[in-house]
């Protein structure tokens, strides 16, 4: 029959030609395959070697509150390539991520830091941590943290503190002028009495006030007359502070009484 061998051999042409395409859509992928996979080698070893670093990093401050971290670094599933399974291979990328695995307690294991597993207060401090690791390897003129202290215990933030000033305060090196921590700005609406870190000279305290009470001049901030006032309610009047305030007039004291 003329027409069934017509149809045979059309079919027979499109087979040979499907497999044509499918022998170059293979070859496609794998020369794309070993593209990609040439240039993850140095990114790779580049993110890995970071990663170490803070890793380090991690691990010591982590330490030094009496608990164990490490930073792993995740890599996605990997894809062989499809004309051997030997050769290279890739993996998926949207897969890849930074693990955070700590341990609080002295008998658990490591696990991945999460919401299911630990508390608020322990997912803050190994927040916290991790980005004072990571700023150890970014050069920034300054940063800026609002609350950061919020949601610790106080031993917890005496060393989140302590470790705030450490970093922030870090002299730079003078071979390389690019290596310098920057200024800090920690905001925060309270902080623990007797932060004997905040002696240190790098650090400056800014009292921001603000209300219907505030002073309406900042020369009215005076401490001195603050101490004065203190004593003369407390019955000291032989101090002579107190005197020197008596020559300048009552009503001074009295206005800042009332400020006060």
């Amino acid at each position: 029959n003329p027409d069934v061998m017509m149809q045979y051999e059309k079919l027979k042409a499109e087979i040979v030609e499907t497999k044509d395409e499918i022998e170059n859509l293979v070859n496609s992928k794998d020369a794309k395959i070993q593209e990609i996979s040439n240039a993850k080698a140095p990114w790779e070893a580049a993110l890995t070697n970071s990663l170490e670093k803070v890793n380090v990093l991690f691990s010591t401050y982590m330490s030094e509150l009496g608990c164990a971290g490490e930073i792993v670094l995740k890599r996605g599933s990997f894809l062989a390539s499809a004309s051997q399974t030997d050769g290279p291979c890739t993996g998926k990328f949207d897969q890849w991520g930074v693990e955070i695995q700590v341990k609080f307690r002295e008998k658990s294991k490591m696990s991945v830091l999460s919401a299911q597993r630990h508390s608020g207060g322990e997912r803050a401090v190994s927040t916290i941590m991790y980005l004072m690791a990571l700023q150890e390897l970014m050069v920034s003129p300054f940063r800026c943290v609002d609350e950061i202290n919020q949601g610790l215990d106080e031993r917890n933030e005496r060393l989140v503190f302590k470790r705030i000033v450490q970093n922030s305060t870090r002299p730079p090196h003078k071979e390389d002028y690019t290596d310098h921590s920057g200024q800090y700005f920690l905001i925060t609406p309270k902080l623990l009495p007797n932060l004997h870190d905040m002696e240190n000279e790098g650090v400056t305290v800014h009292i921001i006030t603000n209300g219907p009470f505030t002073f309406s001049k900042p020369t009215d901030w005076n401490p001195d007359n603050f101490v004065e006032v203190t004593r003369k309610e407390n019955g000291d009047e032989n101090s002579p502070e107190v005197a020197n305030s008596s020559k300048n007039g009552k009503s001074s004291i009295r206005k800042k009484r009332r400020v006060s």
